[in-house]
């Protein structure tokens, strides 16, 4: 068998909206024929480090801004550890999506965002948020000052 042309597409989804948004696919396809005498592993290589190339230079899923309100936060039923209602700027919990209450709707968004965070810590206003293991609860601690 001769080969006299070659065709490589390769491509890659990305989110566009956060986790649970849209996404932008990004699609190439090339041809080339293959010449007198060259060697058909050879193109096939070059055409795929061509696309792998331009993939790596395509859009990439943007740091997805999650839709919080730093005064809405503050107004959730912030707990201290001794259960007492938290005062802003304290070290503060409330249950999570998996307790037996669940979560409170307006923390839906900030229990997304937590999840979707490097190391599922969150940073945001003056706070540092965290889920627990199991999702039981979410936490609060002031941000280092260092950190803002």
């Amino acid at each position: 068998m001769k080969i006299t042309k070659i065709a490589i597409g390769k491509g890659r989804s990305v989110p566009k909206e956060g986790p649970e948004g849209e996404w932008v696919k990004v699609f190439y396809h090339v041809e080339a024929e293959v010449s007198e005498g060259e060697d058909p592993e050879v193109v096939r290589i070059g055409l795929e480090a061509t696309l792998d190339s331009w993939l790596a230079e395509a859009p990439t899923a943007p740091e997805w801004i999650p839709k919080l309100d730093e005064a809405e936060l503050e107004e959730l039923p912030w707990q201290t550890r001794d259960k007492q209602p938290a005062k802003p700027g304290q070290w503060a919990w409330l249950f999570g999506p998996e307790s037996k209450t669940g979560a409170p709707e307006k923390a839906q968004e900030l229990v997304k965002a937590i999840e979707a965070s490097k190391d599922r810590k969150l940073e945001f206003g003056a706070y540092e948020y965290t889920l627990s293991e199991g999702k039981v609860f979410i936490q609060r601690r002031p941000a280092k000052k260092g950190d803002r």
